[in-house]
């Protein structure tokens, strides 16, 4: 492939950006413009630390220098692997040094996708990255593949559990309201209800997932009372908690805590907050603050269950994510993840501090006021 062939395999594709990492002037001028011939455009970092600061606007590719007298290529590509924001970038080292065996079998356990070395002929350089991010787009176009099914599966599955759902509950009334066949019928039917409840609960979450990655997070935003939106949410909770064992209480402001949002998307983030205490408290009190702070609405979420290894942390935002821990939690690991994508699309964040065996406290920080369009 020459730098033609590498120019019309991006044809009909946005422009592929290549971070440049390389400490020796002339080599990384030589590699920039052979890249450049090929059609790519092009980022220079001349150390580990610039290339990590330059990766946070998430260029296509890392093309990584193993020696540089800062931070080597091996600790930058541990560090870009263990940032949240940066963990998937496609990451390639390469030297002209370290060239044994050893050199390519270290660079690719700490976390690259491609290991080359030099001397590398232009079309050979210019075929391996098209390689790349030909796997790339791949992978993504299975989870496009993926989602598509969720969403169709998701909203099929929708119609029929409401239809199943509404008439279960109407049955328990019936037989509630029937003294002579309550009892045996009664405790039959309220268990089925509740797992039917949970189900729902689990395709809405697999629908809101399947949506946001294929059409984004449309709000219809509203004036919220915050306050009144959790007391409300954990009065709502309180049968779960229950049935948990968690003694689930709330601290709130006495005035409205009044801000801009989607009432639904917002009711929903602390759904799933609380509905994390709840799992994970351990039969130990759990408790929802909310407060006011340098023009932010702060709730936090705090259990005294099992807690997170600073390890987990970020992952735990991710989709399909869930914290190891002992015991069977059932969920899909979709809810701290849909929690942050709402807090995001308000303009906010959603933070956790923890410790393993000491619980968790959950942040959730929204503005009060907002001055760009949502």
């Amino acid at each position: 492939m020459n730098s033609s062939d590498a120019k019309n395999a991006q044809a009909g594709r946005t422009a592929v950006t290549v971070l440049n990492v390389n400490d020796d002037p002339a080599t990384l001028y030589l590699l920039s413009l052979t890249l450049k011939q090929g059609g790519y455009q092009v980022l220079e970092a001349t150390g580990g630390r610039e290339a990590l600061r330059l990766a946070q606007g998430r260029p296509d590719l890392v093309l990584l220098d193993v020696h540089m007298p800062d931070i080597d290529g091996y600790e930058v590509c541990r560090r870009l692997r263990a940032d949240e924001a940066t963990h998937d970038l496609l990451i390639a080292h390469l030297s002209s040094v370290s060239v044994k065996r050893e050199d390519r079998v270290r660079g690719l356990a700490q976390g690259a996708d491609a290991y080359w070395t030099r001397p590398l002929e232009e079309d050979e350089l210019h075929a391996n990255i098209e390689a790349l991010l030909r796997l790339q787009t791949r992978a993504r176009d299975a989870v496009r593949a993926r989602d598509r099914f969720l969403s169709i599966a998701a909203h099929e599955l929708k119609t029929p559990l409401t239809v199943l759902r509404l008439n279960l509950e109407r049955a328990v009334e019936m037989v509630v309201n029937d003294a002579d066949a309550g009892g045996a019928m009664g405790k039959r039917l309220t268990p089925a209800v509740r797992h039917l409840t949970r189900l729902q609960n689990l395709v809405d979450n697999l629908l809101d997932v399947s949506r946001l990655s294929t059409q984004g997070m449309a709000l219809q935003v509203d004036t919220v009372d915050f306050s009144q939106l959790v007391r409300e949410q954990v009065e709502r909770f309180q049968a779960p908690a229950r049935s948990a064992n968690v003694a689930l209480t709330a601290e709130l402001p006495d005035a409205p805590v009044l801000l801009f949002g989607d009432p639904r998307m917002l009711e929903q983030a602390v759904g799933h907050l609380l509905s994390n205490a709840v799992k994970y408290g351990e039969d130990r009190p759990a408790k929802a603050h909310l407060s006011t702070n340098e023009g932010h609405a702060v709730l936090a979420v705090e259990d005294q269950g099992v807690g997170i290894a600073p390890e987990d942390q970020a992952r735990i935002f991710r989709r399909f994510e869930r914290v190891p821990a002992p015991g069977r939690f059932e969920g899909l690991g979709l809810g701290l993840y849909l929690a942050q994508e709402i807090a995001a699309a308000h303009d906010g964040t959603l933070s956790v501090k923890s410790a393993p065996g000491q619980g968790a406290c959950f942040e959730l920080r929204l503005p009060l006021h907002r001055t760009q369009r949502y």
